[in-house]
């Protein structure tokens, strides 16, 4: 596993738009006005769902919680969090952090 120290994104310098990945150009407007910045770490669930039978690079991590991710920058991001004990427990609202990039899955959040 690759272990990165922050979460790369991209900021639209036109329309102000981040997510939470390198691109070419902004997703929301189609500018190609946009700069590789380092998002914040911090963030909540959004959504979730506990994944029982996993595929492909995911099938080895089955039972895992993948979850959209809200970070304090309101960016959305899809996620897979690790560190999930009691998978009753999970609720939307709690508390992840920015783990590393699995070059496979893509980021990793910590519960």
């Amino acid at each position: 596993m690759n272990v990165t120290e922050t979460l790369p994104g991209t900021h639209c310098k036109q329309c102000d738009f981040k997510v939470a990945e390198v691109t070419e150009g902004c997703p929301s407007c189609g500018s190609e006005s946009v700069e590789m910045v380092d998002l914040k770490q911090n963030g909540i669930i959004h959504s979730f769902t506990v994944v029982h039978v996993g595929f492909g690079a995911l099938s080895n991590r089955a039972p895992y919680v993948l979850a959209i991710v809200q970070t304090e920058e309101n960016v959305k991001l899809t996620t897979v969090v690790d560190g999930v004990i009691d998978f009753g427990s999970v609720k939307i609202g709690d508390k992840v952090r920015f783990k590393n990039v699995d070059p496979k899955i893509g980021p990793i959040f910590q519960y």
